[in-house]
């Protein structure tokens, strides 16, 4: 069962972060809905269509990595730890810009040849 609790203010909700327990409020920054936590990242799977809030399986969604849009935005990618549904969410001005660094540096980390191929394929660029 979701330990996430929502509290209606001002047309939003408010909710208890499942992952950290930090109560999220609505983006002072505008937009109609927060759908992650910003301090941790970390999401609810609730829905079958954005916005919906009619996805039953209710498990929690972990920030994998970030994605830049064309346009520039930055997305996080989420992955659903009970069935594994791959989402993808704007970020909001107010999210860890460290994690979101992390994110984006995590395939970095992990690269399947080393170092020295590296500096030679951002040297190309």
């Amino acid at each position: 069962m979701s330990r996430e609790r929502h509290i209606h203010q001002n047309n939003s909700f408010s909710f208890i972060c499942s992952n950290c327990g930090r109560t999220v409020v609505p983006s002072e920054s505008g937009g109609y809905q927060r759908n992650h936590c910003p301090d941790c990242l970390w999401s609810l799977h609730v829905d079958l269509r954005t916005g919906d809030r009619r996805c039953g399986c209710r498990g929690r969604m972990e920030p994998i990595t970030v994605w830049v849009k064309e346009s520039g935005e930055w997305a996080i990618v989420h992955r659903c730890i009970s069935c594994g549904f791959l989402r993808t969410n704007r970020i909001a001005a107010d999210d860890s810009e460290q994690i979101l660094y992390a994110l984006a540096a995590k395939p970095l980390k992990a690269l399947p040849f080393g170092a020295e191929k590296s500096m030679e394929i951002l040297n190309e660029f």
